[in-house]
């Protein structure tokens, strides 16, 4: 089944797009470019914008993973019921203004950036349209349904168009693919909580300096770095994660965790 899938039109895509873009700013070391689509992100997708409203409804969704058949049915019926109450026109409205900032602000090549879970974004798109054919939405449902009450976890995405999706693979693993995971999920929470007032951020942020201490304690008591210097090295790190406890979330306190995290990384390597 092929869709017509306007991607400019997918909020979620936007968001998803923006936070892409911003990762590659950051690797980059390109400062002002970060503060625009920091600023970019908070205009458009803060509460309470029809943005944000509408984009709450794709996390939940997509959020929602090894549900029950009924659970799963429920979910998506419930999403459906709250984006029918959304002020449609006003959506397009804020969509039209978003797509021109960054179209202005940025450049046209912030739509070509590769989002992993672009498919499962078109699927709901189309769920949400009321121009998809009601046979469409049917099938479409299904196939969301199956995806949310499927209990492996995994990126199994299948794009619609495999030409496109060799060209998304290729855009990002050229700019930001080797970054290791941890450090990946660290930027998308950062990114994210421009929109949520960094909730989820010092919660993610909390679980991660927490575990960085314990690798930091157990890596001093390596035998393999036996110099007191190295392990006054490792204290120093450990006093430094600490600080963070009242600190201010901003980038250079994220970009500092980044770097800790390579450390730990690097040591867990070699030991």
């Amino acid at each position: 089944m092929r869709l017509k899938h306007n991607k400019k039109r997918n909020t979620a895509f936007l968001f998803e797009t923006l936070s892409r873009e911003y990762v590659k700013a950051i690797i980059k070391k390109s400062p002002g470019k970060q503060d625009t689509i920091k600023d970019i992100i908070k205009e458009n997708f803060c509460k309470p914008s029809v943005l944000n409203e509408e984009l709450s409804l794709y996390r939940e969704i997509l959020e929602s993973q090894g549900l029950e058949q009924d659970e799963a049915t429920a979910v998506l019926e419930e999403a459906k019921r709250r984006y029918d109450s959304l002020n449609k026109k006003q959506i397009f409205h804020e969509q039209n203004k978003l797509i021109k900032e960054i179209n202005y602000k940025l450049s046209q090549d912030v739509f070509t950036n590769f989002v992993p879970n672009y498919k499962n974004l078109a699927t709901i798109y189309n769920i949400f349209n009321n121009k998809t054919s009601i046979k469409e939405k049917v099938l479409l449902e299904q196939k969301l349904i199956e995806s949310l009450t499927s209990k492996e976890q995994g990126d199994n995405i299948k794009h619609v168009d495999n030409l496109t999706y060799k060209t998304f693979v290729n855009k990002f693993n050229e700019k930001y693919g080797d970054l290791p995971k941890e450090q990946k999920e660290l930027l998308t929470v950062y990114i994210a909580s421009f929109a949520d007032n960094s909730l989820e951020l010092k919660h993610h942020l909390n679980e991660q300096i927490s575990d960085l201490k314990v690798s930091l304690r157990d890596q001093k008591d390596n035998s393999v770095f036996e110099s007191d210097q190295m392990k006054e090295k490792y204290d120093e790190l450990i006093v430094k994660l600490d600080s963070y406890k009242n600190a201010e979330i901003d980038i250079s306190m994220v970009s500092e965790v980044l770097k800790i995290q390579e450390v730990v990384r690097e040591l867990q390597d070699v030991s």
